[in-house]
């Protein structure tokens, strides 16, 4: 079975990466007649790459210039492969250094260095510059990353590319086919006699011709009727490909780059989420609650404040959790990286990862909700479960069902008939509701039980769509008697006093 792997470049203005993607593929990336003109990339390209080892590789090549830093965050959020490419002659320069962090910041798997115009320098510059490289990356995640002297011109160090991307891909975890599906979409069109075609890199999941898919964030729905792998028309593509997707249902000024095409029905929109931020030790200065901020999430720019959980601000190169207020709605998941700029665009602030997509609002330095997203965010699938339903928060059971089974072995959950919750939440709720009872019998026994609203009324600390679940599953399991439309502990028969007998 075919590998399929997304690679992206990274890099500095003019310092070949278009030119070597070209070298490498045969496929010119820059589309647009002004890129062609000025021999500048300002908008994202695309290549594919067959690879050794049955391996194929999406090649996204972003544009360098930072003017042009807002197209190329649309297009890095889903590498598995960043190739960071740096001109023999310039070496390091400052799109060198803020690509590389913005990188780092999204943990983008793996990393390969290209020395470009290899060819223009002599041996010992050469090794004057793969020195210079080495010191820069030394601290970053890219500290043992390959590094190649290549030329696109003769033709130098490719070979040993296409041998080094399969090794290091290798070791990359490969997307699941599996997964619900999910497109951001980079690039919108209208093709005549097809109607509205939009393009992306296939984050996970697959997708089939005929399906039915949800336009997020607006929710609609639309169906595909023709898909294109690499040019090709295909029955199915699947995660890890450049896909091109026909949609009917939807007309072209309905939909732009920053949306995303998904599995129906387990998404949902928000405009507030709470993340662990990274600032950046480069930024300039300290992020101050309720700084206005951008949001970068796939293909997505959206505007919003970071309001601080846990103190006044952020410096350099700290991080804490925050909780992002967006100004639009934004779909995402937990463990979803997102990349912040200052309002102004003129520096990266730094990355963040999603611990709570659909957050509510919280009161600065509430220990409970500190506690609970540091549960999130270090305790692994089954902790995050078990914080999760602790809030009766509902989940896509299909997705966690594995890990949700060894938790009630444990005994740790419980599945209630329409969703799962927390043992001890149960517990909690079971306790309430026998002391109530018992209290209820005692005050009145002559009576044979009480309405099952009543009873909810008194169970007013936990959410009312949850005990109510609780109750019918404790009836259930015959852990209460109903009579008529009336419940009671086991066993409770009405008993009268010889005034009320009389």
């Amino acid at each position: 079975m075919r590998k399929h792997f997304i690679v992206g470049t990274a890099g500095h203005v003019d310092h070949g990466k278009s030119s070597l993607i070209r070298a490498l593929t045969g496929i010119e990336t820059d589309r647009l007649p002004e890129e062609k003109a000025r021999g500048l990339s300002i908008d994202l390209g695309f290549a594919h790459l067959a690879l050794p080892g049955d391996v194929v590789a999406v090649v996204v090549d972003v544009p360098g210039h930072e003017r042009f830093l807002k197209n190329m965050l649309a297009g890095v959020g889903g590498y598995d492969l960043g190739l960071l490419v740096v001109d023999a002659q310039e070496g390091v320069m400052p799109q060198t250094r803020e690509h590389v962090e913005i990188l780092e910041l999204l943990r983008t798997p793996q990393g390969l260095v290209a020395i470009s115009k290899a060819d223009l320098v002599d041996a010992e510059f050469l090794e004057l510059v793969s020195e210079e490289l080495r010191d820069f990356l030394k601290d970053t995640i890219w500290a043992e990353a390959p590094m190649v002297p290549v030329s696109s011109k003769t033709g130098r160090g490719l070979e040993d590319l296409r041998q080094k991307l399969p090794r290091l891909l290798g070791s990359s975890t490969v997307r699941d086919r599996k997964a619900r599906f999910r497109l951001p979409i980079d690039r919108v069109f209208v093709k005549p006699g097809f109607g509205t075609v939009v393009t992306g890199s296939l984050w996970s999941g697959s997708l089939t011709r005929g399906a039915q898919m949800q336009l997020w964030p607006s929710g609609r729905e639309v169906r595909v009727r023709g898909l294109h792998v690499h040019g090709q028309e295909v029955e199915e593509a699947v995660a890890g490909q450049r896909v091109a997707v026909n949609l009917s249902g939807v007309d072209s000024d309905e939909v732009k780059r920053g949306m995303l095409l998904a599995t129906p029905g387990w998404l949902h929109p928000t405009r507030r989420c709470d993340v662990r931020l990274h600032l950046s030790s480069r930024a300039p200065r300290a992020l101050r609650h309720r700084s206005r901020v951008r949001v970068y999430h796939g293909t997505t720019e959206v505007f919003g404040r970071a309001l601080q959980l846990e103190g006044e601000e952020l410096a350099a190169g700290q991080s804490g959790l925050v909780q992002l207020v967006l100004d639009e709605d934004l779909v995402m998941l937990p463990g979803d990286r997102l990349i912040l700029r200052d309002f102004t665009s003129s520096y990266t602030l730094g990355g963040a990862e999603v611990l709570e997509p659909l957050a509510q609002p919280h009161r600065r330095h509430d220990e409970e909700a500190l506690c609970q997203l540091q549960k999130k965010e270090v305790g692994g699938l089954h902790q995050r479960l078990l914080a999760e339903l602790e809030g009766a928060v509902s989940l896509p059971v299909a997705e966690v069902e594995e890990a949700l089974r060894q938790l009630q072995e444990l005994e740790q959950t419980v599945w209630l008939g329409k969703g799962w919750a927390q043992s001890a939440s149960l517990e909690e709720v079971r306790e309430n509701l026998f002391g109530l009872l018992a209290g209820l019998q005692q005050k009145a026994p002559w009576k044979s039980g009480w309405r099952k609203e009543e009873l909810l009324k008194h169970l007013s600390h936990a959410q009312p769509r949850f005990a109510e679940e609780c109750l019918t599953y404790l009836l259930e399991q015959s852990q209460l008697q109903l009579k008529g439309r009336l419940l009671a502990l086991p066993g409770h028969e009405p008993q009268l006093t010889r005034t009320q007998q009389q």
